[in-house]
Order: structure tokens, then sequence, then C-alpha cells
């Protein structure tokens, strides 16, 4: 397990001189395709993971019906974005290159996925400490 722990560290350490050059950078706009491709590559590496571990580690009934479950859920979320994102590209923001409507349309729903999935990590904590709160 001690591969998966470097892997972790590596990701973070890719991430956080992304993010640093980012900022440093006198033009973000040059990092933004950069910044983009690295947050498909994670969503990539989530999804794989997301599907293959449990593969690798059964631990009985109940955990893969609570996996099944968040993969429903990861599911439905992500396709309420896609039917909910729009074509349309923001007012007053001008690019070299002009994106094509799936290219927003994707930006859009990846946007609102992640929106709705942060919405639901919260939501899913709070009832977590309410239940285990009033169960003891």
């Amino acid at each position: 397990m001690k591969l998966v722990k470097y892997l972790y560290y590596l990701l973070l350490a890719v991430s956080a001189v992304l993010i640093i050059a980012f900022y440093a950078m006198g033009t973000p706009e040059t990092m933004v395709s950069t910044i983009l491709n690295w947050a498909y590559v994670l969503v990539g590496i989530a999804l794989v993971s997301m599907i293959v571990l449990p593969l690798f580690f059964k631990s009985g009934k109940k955990v893969q019906k609570s996996s099944l479950i968040a993969y429903g859920i990861f599911a439905v979320v992500v396709l309420v974005a896609v039917f909910c994102s729009s074509d349309a590209a923001l007012e007053g923001v001008t690019t070299s290159v002009e994106p094509t409507a799936s290219d927003l349309k994707f930006t859009d729903g990846g946007v609102m996925a992640a929106g709705l999935l942060i919405a639901v990590s919260f939501i899913a904590i709070i009832a977590g400490s309410l239940k285990s709160m009033f169960s003891k």
C-alpha cells in the first residue's frame, strides 16, 4: 500500500507546482489549458480508482452495497450536470481561439458536476455526523 501513498504524494506535488506556476505567471491564460488537462487526468484517475480499487479490497456485502449507492449518486450527479449545462459562451470573455459548443458544454457540465458533488459531499458528511451522534 506504500505505492498508493507515494502516488498520492506525487499527484499532490504536481498539483501544487501547477498551482504555483498558474499564479506566478504574469498571464495565467496560458496555463488554463494545462490546468484543465491536469484536471482531466485527475478525474480519470479518480474514476479508474473508484471502479478498480473495490475489486482488490472486498470487505463484504455491506461495503459493496454502499459502493453501488455511491456509484449511482455519482452517475446521477454527472447526468444532471450534463443535462443542465449550457453551450453558450460567457459574456465579456474574449479568447484567442474560439471554443466549440461541445467544449463549452463539457466545461460547463464539469463545473456544475464539481459543484454538485461538493454539495452532495457536505450533505453526506453532515448527515453521517448527525446519524452517528443520534445513534449513540
